[in-house]
């Protein structure tokens, strides 16, 4: 990411939030998060917004957190993220809370085509790889809660649904996918 000029920073250790009042992925409740439902989870310790800037222009946003992924039996698409893995009953994981790019910058708009989501995605894989090699924080990989619009946008960037019966399953609200610790290499390469 460094080649692209990110500065990513936490939200809350922000001086001046006036951009976060322009900001909006076009999605209400993504933004509401932004705008309003951060701000108590973060209290709370159970997320952490941070902000994505492009030459001191805020493009996107990501929140992370800790989570776990539990299962009572392993089926093909379980098996086919975590291999061997797949049998345990919980599987530590990163949990992907939000991510959004800002809607002036979606789909390459005004970056000579770079889609930043990817890029993102690519920054919080690297991020993760890099901490869990410095510190021995061992996970198995990173889950999302997918609204259905953006399913497509993390398939192609390495998650499967994670649970077989999900993915057959029409008209959800949210999907959760996943991917593992190993394939977050292969996106990131």
């Amino acid at each position: 990411m460094e080649q692209l000029g990110f500065k990513v920073c936490s939200v809350s250790g922000l001086i001046d939030t006036k951009q976060l009042d322009n900001y909006s992925c076009g999605v209400a409740g993504l933004d509401e998060f932004i705008k309003y439902d951060y701000q108590d989870l973060e209290r709370k310790h159970i997320t952490s917004l941070n902000a994505v800037y492009l030459d001191d222009v805020l493009v996107g946003m990501f929140a992370l957190s800790t989570s776990s992924s539990s299962a009572s039996f392993a089926d093909a698409n379980r098996e086919k993220i975590f291999g061997d893995a797949s049998g345990m009953k919980s599987l530590p994981m990163i949990n992907i809370d939000h991510l959004s790019v800002n809607k002036p910058f979606q789909f390459g708009n005004g970056l000579d085509g770079l889609h930043l989501g990817t890029a993102i995605l690519k920054y919080i894989f690297k991020m993760l790889l890099d901490v869990g090699a410095q510190y021995g924080i061992a996970f198995a990989g990173v889950m999302v809660e997918s609204l259905p619009d953006p399913v497509d946008f993390y398939i192609s960037n390495g998650f499967y649904f994670i649970d077989k019966h999900e993915e057959d399953a029409p008209n959800k609200k949210t999907y959760t996918l996943a991917i593992s610790y190993d394939d977050m290499f292969k996106v990131y390469e």
